[in-house]
């Protein structure tokens, strides 16, 4: 799984679960057009088109913040989460994560995307001293 954005010049910032062992986190990658993402599953979704996304549509990536967990005993520290600030003021936060009844829960194998100031802010794991908002 993988929330891949798609810049003006062709370069694909692409966040993604990740496991190295007992590691778990998010990774992030910059791609520029001539890169291959043969890694990457096929099966994608275009939301350009979706409401949640028009403010972040031409607005330039200004600042990328991780948030750090030990996901198990003796691992070193992983973002498990990064926001991503925009020119335009307007922010997002992409997690590890999913949606669980009225509210949200840690998955390691999944992604959540908050556009929300609050609920990133509000939502927490165990194993990390921040929110996910960093």
């Amino acid at each position: 799984m993988a929330v891949e954005l798609v810049m003006s010049t062709g370069a694909t910032l692409s966040l993604s679960w990740a496991m190295d062992g007992l590691n778990e986190g998010v990774a992030i990658e910059l791609r520029e057009p001539e890169e291959s993402d043969v890694d990457l599953p096929r099966d994608t979704v275009d939301v350009s088109g979706h409401v949640d996304w028009e403010m972040f549509l031409g607005a330039h990536i200004v600042e990328i913040s991780p948030a750090w967990h030990i996901p198990n005993e003796g691992c070193p520290e992983m973002p498990w989460a990064y926001r991503l600030g925009f020119s335009n003021e307007s922010s997002l936060v992409i997690a590890l994560g999913v949606a669980k009844g009225r509210g949200f829960a840690y998955m390691p194998d999944e992604l959540i995307v908050f556009f929300d100031e609050g609920l990133a802010a509000s939502y927490m794991i165990p194993v990390s001293d921040t929110s996910s908002r960093g």
